[in-house]
């Protein structure tokens, strides 16, 4: 199992007969967002947008209970602030990874790395709502996802918003 990438993992079945394309099929429920040319084009206005949606749903390669139990969190945590979805966030993404331990104890560190990744991603997939970033806590949140759409967002949000360096004089 070391030589399985659980980023990309399809998990359409539990028997490793997957074929070449299963792998990263696009999910084609990102079907929102912006467009980063306008940032390349020094359009000032689409710094704070979404850079638009990733390419592929983690959340659609998984079971679906698996799914089920993400939309749980999902729904609990919509109507919460980004700082109280970050703390949820985290500890899902440790449940998540917890739950593939118990199953299969021979996970090494890297690949218990990976299904965290996995689990606190899919969850930020149900709570992207599209819309431009707007919160330093939301900002954190997209930084650790697995898409790079989701971390430019974030990184951007970052340089233009976060916490000046402090100057000692």
């Amino acid at each position: 199992m070391a030589d399985i990438d659980y980023r990309t993992w399809p998990a359409h079945s539990s028997d490793n007969t997957h074929t070449r394309q299963e792998w990263m099929v696009p999910a084609g429920r990102f079907n929102r967002g912006g467009n980063a040319t306008d940032l390349v084009n020094g359009n000032s206005d689409a710094a704070n947008q979404n850079f638009g949606t990733p390419e592929f749903s983690l959340l659609d390669q998984l079971p679906d209970v698996i799914v089920d139990a993400v939309g749980e969190w999902a729904l609990h945590l919509q109507g919460q602030s980004w700082r109280l979805r970050r703390r949820a966030l985290n500890r899902f993404a440790e449940a998540f990874a917890d739950q593939f331990l118990a199953i299969n104890p021979s996970l090494s560190d890297e690949e218990y790395e990976s299904l965290t990744d996995i689990g606190y991603t899919c969850l930020l997939e149900l709570l992207d709502e599209g819309q431009p970033l707007f919160d330093l806590d939301q900002a954190h949140c997209y930084r650790r996802s697995v898409h790079d759409v989701h971390r430019d967002a974030a990184e951007l949000y970052l340089a233009m918003n976060g916490p000046s360096p402090a100057t000692v004089h």
